[in-house]
């Protein structure tokens, strides 16, 4: 059993924890992964031979309030380390020697709704000789002046213990596939971990090794030498010490952990054909939670709720008085573009194009945006983009019906069906005149934060502009051309196809009547990077590879030019929004079968295979500029800025490109391929934090997401398959906590020499600039259909299945806790093979093949979730309240 295996892999290191006081909780990278220690929690970790790391989790009041423990930071932001004379270290029964001591310190945990700021401090103590194998060390305070008398630091030197330095990816890889590791450890102002003393602490003869270890018998099935990959691009030292471990020709499944000499193993992780699989599920299931208009449900999903905005919508007036302030204001700053000629949206009725329907309107359907419960026509089209390309283009992907929603398993493409959901609302948001209503919106306030989607506010449209009338004709012209879309629902595409002429008919109109530049009105930033050009590339693009009609074939000339920067965003990011959709269907407009050859303009052609395997390749080598694997941009790293960055992007654009034909001898598609699968590995787990970034996966999972739902939920982990931004800049304001958070980082992120690096600057926190939306999910289902439909596994049989929590009868020992354990329908699913997590509303959650009902458990919620290799879950609920006869 996955979890029986990791408790053995670090049993080693946790017989520290009984002689630590009782009021200091454990850790979470021990006993469970999944909980957030409470300030107090403290422990030992012998990271090398020779560095030891003490970690202690505290907390702070609010400002003006000073940090009251482990404060080794004066005023100015410099390090103020504590004397090395006040630590004892005693290896073995002999004490040791301190050369250097170091301090990193950030926060750990700072939920939105509530205060509750825990800090994690970590003291590094590098020692002068290193200890020897199996030793056991323990660190004091004989003064007292660091920490109190009665907190205990002790650990055990075990090979077997688990390592925070090493970093795999926790949902596995691909017998098949590139499988690669990472080492590397930051270590504050000590800079960067040297594994030269690492290695001279185990086997200095022999440099630095790992070893690939069965985790079940502890059998060595491999091994080779770590290489060193240095991270490129930023313009300050940074993640120049990371190595690299390369068991790509490693190809038997099973379960394993990587050994490093001197540090310890990684995770427990999988070499299984269903990893795949399990990419493709998950993040399909995370798209599944996003959709509007209907319920969640079990047997699909744990995190339920009924269906919510089922109701009409209405159209705003003037004396939707909050509506129109809101229109106002998120259009104020139009003129300060000078291309922006149009009047200004002050109200709904200062719209070039007036409301033709009133009252209300069915809108239902669709998928929320982002963490919010709003629907953005523009992103809305983008959806509906990546899912149908990669039906029709990536090989194997359209043919997917196991991906595990509601549909799956009918006999048609779970990519397509999604799409359809999708396309369905968008047809909705039509007017009468052709143009297309800008988004869906709560009527009388910004955001529906304190309730869950079934209890929604009532809603309205919000006015028509060119960019989102545009892009709808993109994405329905788009359906509506499919091959295969248009065999499996022949009525919806021959209706998006006509709603699609209809919505030019209008931008044709309004061009003619106000110009190209006039007819455009700013309501948001979202399909403002160009004003309304990329849109309207894109949809004449997709007019004309529907319809093949000269008149749309002559705009597509005149607007989609790849050659120019300016259809780039910030002059150097390819393949953005309008223009980037509009490139990849020309270019594909012929191997999709839509369009013949002698169809399409050559040199525009050209220009557009050129343009996404230009796109393709700058993923590539920033992903080889990256320590980590991950395609970071550099002209980001050079502003030292991040926000807002998916690992998907790349993905998909790696995959977009595999699909064209190229010469054999200068084939890039296996790098391609590499890179694609790099980013999949910091995603879920490969990184220096050790986080995985899809909600639902891996050993170490984000608590507190950007999600209206997740906020408004009992249940302390989000719904699974939800990206997270993948790095962030920083820390977010939020008024409980106002600058404190970015304040008790040291180093500082703004430090001008050694700022904490990117990389590792998490903090489980409400962040804005991780929040995704559902094009981050579009071009990952998309991406992770195509490896799925890579393996063996792309024919699977799917049916969803059902659990029960089950409870062994009690015990006449009336203090003996009742176990409770997940009884599956399905008999081939073996539980045995399976990664449980349990989650009851009074603790935190676990992972376990059982759990103990207690005196704090003994009522309330109770579930469980399920999932296998291959990316099968399945989900039970019990409320113990209702239950009798369990008293433990």
């Amino acid at each position: 059993m996955r979890y029986v295996i990791f408790r053995a892999l670090v049993c080693g290191v946790i017989l520290f924890l009984a002689a630590c006081s009782v009021h200091a909780p454990n850790l979470p990278l021990e006993e469970n992964p999944l909980d957030l220690p409470l300030p107090g929690a403290h422990e030992l970790r012998i990271i090398t031979p020779t560095l030891l790391e003490l970690t202690l989790i505290s907390t702070k009041e609010p400002d003006p309030a000073p940090v009251q423990q482990w404060n080794f930071v004066n005023d100015s932001g410099a390090a103020q380390l504590p004397d090395i004379k006040q630590i004892k270290v005693v290896v073995a029964a002999h004490e040791a020697s301190i050369e250097k001591i170091g301090f990193k310190r950030r926060v750990l945990y700072a939920p939105l709704k509530k205060r509750d700021l825990r800090v994690a401090n970590w003291l590094y103590l590098e020692l002068a000789k290193p200890i020897g194998q199996g030793a056991i060390v323990e660190v004091s305070n004989p003064s007292g002046t660091l920490w109190a008398t009665n907190m205990f630091w002790r650990a055990k030197a075990d090979p077997w213990r688990w390592s925070p330095a090493i970093h795999v990816n926790q949902v596995g890889y691909l017998p098949a596939s590139p499988k690669h590791a990472m080492v590397g450890y930051y270590l504050g102002n000590l800079g960067e971990l040297s594994l030269s003393k690492a290695a001279e602490g185990a086997d200095a003869n022999n440099g630095v090794g790992f070893k690939l270890i069965a985790a079940s018998t502890h059998k060595v099935v491999h091994e080779g030498k770590l290489h060193l990959r240095a991270e490129k691009g930023f313009n300050f030292p940074t993640y120049q010490q990371v190595w690299e471990a390369d068991f790509s020709s490693f190809s038997t499944p099973g379960e394993y952990v990587l050994q490093v000499a001197g540090l310890g193993v990684s995770f427990p992780f999988l070499i299984d054909e269903g990893i795949g699989a399990c990419f493709a599920r998950s993040v399909a299931l995370g798209l599944y939670h996003q959709r509007c208009g209907t319920s969640n449900v079990l047997p699909l999903t744990r995190f339920t709720h009924g269906p919510c905005h089922t109701a009409p919508a209405e159209v705003p007036n003037l004396t939707f008085t909050n509506a129109q302030f809101f229109i106002a204001q998120s259009s104020s700053d139009a003129t300060n573009n000078p291309r922006h000629v149009a009047p200004v949206f002050k109200n709904s009725e200062a719209s070039l194009y007036p409301f033709h329907r009133h009252g209300l309107i069915d809108v239902s359907g669709g998928h929320h945006d982002a963490g919010d419960y709003s629907k953005y026509t523009i992103n809305s089209a983008g959806l509906i983009h990546y899912l149908v390309f990669g039906a029709d283009n990536f090989s194997g992907a359209g043919e997917l019906d196991n991906l595990g929603l509601p549909e799956s398993g009918d006999g048609k493409s779970d990519l397509l069906q999604e799409a359809k959901w999708e396309a369905d609302f968008l047809a909705k948001m039509q007017d009468e005149d052709g143009g297309f209503y800008f988004l869906v919106y709560p009527r009388n306030r910004r955001y529906e934060n304190n309730v869950k989607p079934d209890k929604g506010d009532p809603q309205i449209v919000w006015p028509k502009n060119t960019a989102a009338t545009a892009a709808a004709i993109a994405a329905l012209a788009q359906c509506g051309s499919s091959p295969r879309f248009k065999k499996q629902f022949p009525a919806e595409t021959a209706r998006y196809l006509e709603a699609a002429v209809k919505g030019w008919a209008f931008l044709d109109k309004a061009i003619q009547k106000y110009g190209k530049d006039g007819a455009y009105q700013k309501l948001t930033h979202y399909g403002n990077e160009f004003m309304h050009d990329d849109e309207l590339a894109w949809a004449a693009t997709e007019l004309f590879v529907a319809t093949g009609e000269d008149k749309y074939h002559k705009r597509v000339l005149e607007w989609l030019n790849p050659s120019n920067p300016k259809t780039k965003k910030w002059g150097w990011w390819r393949l953005y929004e309008g223009y980037g959709r509009g490139i990849r269907s020309y270019a594909f407009a012929v191997k999709s079968g839509r369009r013949k050859q002698n169809d399409l303009d050559l040199p525009l052609l050209t220009k557009c295979e050129n343009e996404i395997i230009a796109g393709a390749t700058e993923q590539m080598h920033r992903a080889e500029e990256s320590a980590y694997g991950i395609s970071f941009p550099s002209e980001t790293k050079r502003t030292r800025s991040a926000g807002w960055f998916f690992a998907s992007e790349a993905e998909f654009d790696l995959a977009v490109a595999m699909q064209l034909d190229f010469p054999s001898k200068n084939d890039p598609r296996p790098k391609f391929l590499e890179a694609m699968l790099s980013n999949f590995n910091f995603e879920t787990g490969c990184n220096p934090v050790n986080m995985t970034y899809i909600t639902g996966l891996g050993w170490k999972r984000q608590h507190e997401i950007v999600s209206q739902y997740e906020q408004n939920d009992w249940r302390r982990l989000p719904p699974s398959g939800l990206p997270i931004g993948n790095i962030q800049g920083g820390f977010g304001w939020l008024d409980r906590y106002q600058k404190e958070l970015g304040a008790l980082s040291f180093p500082l992120d703004g430090d001008q020499e050694n700022p904490y690096p990117f990389y590792d600057r998490w903090g489980d926190s409400f962040n804005l600039s991780t929040e995704f939306v559902i094009l981050n999910q579009g071009r990952s289902v998309a991406a992770a259909a195509f490896l799925l439909a890579k393996t063996s596994l792309k024919e699977q049989a799917w049916k969803s299945s059902s659990a029960q929590i089950v409870f062994a009868q009690p015990s006449s020992d009336a203090g003996r806790p009742v176990p409770a354990t997940l009884q599956i329908d399905d008999p081939d699913l073996k539980i045995e093979k399976a990664q449980i997590v349990w989650e009851h509303q009074n603790e935190q959650p676990l992972f376990g093949t059982n759990f103990l009902l207690s005196p704090a458990t003994q009522s309330g919620l109770l579930e469980a979730e399920a999932c296998w290799p291959d990316g099968r879950r399945v989900f039970a609920s019990t409320n113990l309240s209702a239950r009798s006869g369990i008293k433990p």
